[in-house]
């Protein structure tokens, strides 16, 4: 775990946690002033003792029984950001269900097969997960994509609030290990309430550019596309080496 926190690109060192708990406190003094959000909400949105959030590794045993790598989990139990995390994530979920990829769970994945019609000589099953997919968004990128979202639901001036609470959580996300305070600089922390919702709306969005956008060079390929977060399954119609250059071309 030390040896991946010495990664500059996407952790560095610092601790501004009397920042962070005064900024989470004005916005929301702010909104419940306006009134986009009630006293009760406030008090959830704001609490007045609170932890640093800490990191741990969850072994990869499914790779590597004698040596797996470590899946970075970032426990957020008790911190100034936590309740920001749970009541982002009471928008964004909505949003994630509604993704034409979006699979709940295994029956509804079985549900989506129902009635298939599979031709082995001309399709292939492919089945393809997304490498690190938290640590790789981008998180401006991932706040852009959220804003996308919310605009296309209407101008809510709550909308407007959550996205602030969002560019908090994504901007400041500290947390401790072995007593040092690092800063996640890039992707989300596995272990957010909210980090589910965003990935899923981030690559949702990559979807829809990529795979349901009609202009897309293989969109007459890919038949039924279907995502459990980074989790693919989708029926290819066209030959294998078109497909290995559809893997490419994703990749760019």
């Amino acid at each position: 775990m030390f040896n991946m926190l010495q990664c500059s690109e996407f952790y560095r060192t610092g601790d501004p946690e009397s920042m962070i708990k005064r900024r989470i406190k004005d916005m929301n003094c702010t909104a419940l002033a306006s009134g986009l959000i009630c006293q009760k909400e406030y008090d959830f949105l704001t609490p007045e003792y609170t932890r640093f959030p800490i990191i741990y590794g969850l072994p990869k045993v499914h790779k590597d029984v004698k040596d797996p790598p470590l899946r970075p989990i970032v426990s957020m139990i008790g911190s100034a950001i936590e309740p920001l995390s749970k009541y982002v994530d009471t928008f964004l979920k909505p949003l994630v269900s509604q993704l034409p990829s979006y699979v709940r769970d295994t029956v509804h994945f079985i549900l989506k097969l129902e009635g298939l019609q599979y031709n082995p000589k001309q399709e292939i099953l492919v089945t393809m997960d997304l490498e690190a997919l938290y640590t790789n968004i981008p998180q401006q990128q991932a706040l852009d994509c959220v804003a996308s979202y919310l605009d296309d639901l209407g101008g809510d001036p709550l909308h407007v609030f959550v996205l602030n609470c969002l560019e908090i959580i994504l901007f400041n996300n500290y947390f401790d290990f072995n007593g040092t305070i690092y800063k996640q600089i890039k992707g989300v922390s596995m272990g957010a309430a909210y980090a589910p919702s965003v990935a899923n709306l981030y690559v949702g969005a990559f979807e829809e550019k990529h795979i349901y956008n009609e202009i897309a060079p293989f969109f007459e390929n890919v038949h039924l596309w279907c995502r459990y977060m980074d989790d693919v399954f989708f029926i290819w119609r066209g030959k294998e080496q078109e497909l290995l250059e559809f893997f490419l071309w994703l990749n760019l």
